[in-house]
């Protein structure tokens, strides 16, 4: 459990959680993280069936990298602020809710992505060599990471509000880099891109379907890349991006693929799952690993995408 997810909502369900598991009369272990990357320790480590994050996609994040490739299974409470994963596995966001997907679903092996990097963070003759990390939700390149960034600074807002609250924070001091983007012998791009998002769900920032088509099980990784734009071309498109209506629209470049290169001469920013991982990065590699981690996801449900636009 992370105390501080969701701006502290993960603190405060702790009372409700040790209650309603000492109610079930189920066999468990609460254990609080206090720092960064604990949970992939504590993960590791432990040799319980079932490993539960109860916080935000960062959580989950830290608990997949330590429970990737075992059998092992991951079951969530969604109690961070963006909660971005669960959309796509049908788990309810409601943390009782997710509790009853705990007792009564059933384990789901999902894709798992796989992130390096190479960074000079820090300047000068630190560590210039390659970094790596996997994801299970998604990376975001350029735009995206810095906004992930600023929305980890803002303390009194949650969901969609507090990453449109970090955007706007964002829009005035950001400059779009030239990029060059290649998935395999398929796709090259080179040109001045404002985001470049690569999912493995469908989800990000709170709401935010840029990777619309995405599902977590079909061994492919989803790439949106955004044309750098003008301030008022950027706000004309957060409506169609929340509504997942944005692919296809001038500016935007869909393509889907099992790996995916970008790199660029001015450092840039990269999150995964919400995470920044680094802000002065020169390349990132990203690829996929099927069917690579077991989540307990509801019984009838199905891992979902958003191909379809959203009734209005």
């Amino acid at each position: 459990m992370n105390p501080v997810a969701g701006k502290g909502l993960g603190e405060r369900i702790v009372t409700w959680l040790r209650e309603t598991l000492s109610r079930e009369d189920l066999e468990h272990e609460i254990v609080l993280t206090r720092a960064k990357g604990e949970a992939t320790d504590i993960a590791r480590r432990s040799d319980s069936d079932v490993v539960i994050a109860v916080g935000g996609d960062g959580t989950v994040n830290e608990i997949a990298n330590g429970i990737i490739g075992s059998e092992r299974r991951l079951g969530i409470i969604p109690s961070g602020s963006g909660n971005d994963l669960i959309k796509s596995l049908g788990i309810p966001g409601n943390p009782k809710e997710a509790f009853e997907v705990l007792k009564n679903g059933t384990p789901r092996a999902i894709d798992i992505g796989v992130v390096q990097w190479t960074s000079q963070e820090g300047g000068g003759a630190r560590d210039r060599g390659a970094h790596h990390r996997c994801f299970v939700n998604g990376v975001g390149i350029g735009f995206d990471a810095a906004v992930a960034k600023r929305a980890n600074s803002i303390g009194h807002l949650s969901g969609t509000f507090l990453y449109l609250a970090a955007l706007l924070l964002t829009l005035g001091e950001y400059h779009a880099p030239t990029f060059e983007i290649v998935s395999g012998n398929a796709y090259r791009n080179r040109g001045r891109q404002l985001l470049i998002a690569i999912g493995n769900g469908s989800c990000a920032g709170g709401g935010f379907y840029l990777t619309p088509q995405a599902k977590l099980d079909d061994q492919l990784l989803d790439m949106c890349a955004i044309d750098n734009m003008s301030l008022f071309g950027i706000l004309r498109l957060i409506r169609p991006v929340l509504q997942a209506r944005h692919v296809g629209s001038k500016g935007i470049t869909y393509f889907q693929g099992r790996t995916f290169s970008v790199s660029a001469m001015e450092p840039f920013a990269l999150h995964a799952d919400g995470e920044v991982l680094a802000t002065d990065v020169r390349s990132v590699d990203v690829g996929i690993r099927d069917a690579a981690l077991f989540v307990i996801a509801p019984l009838h449900g199905k891992i979902v995408s958003r191909k379809q636009p959203p009734i209005a």
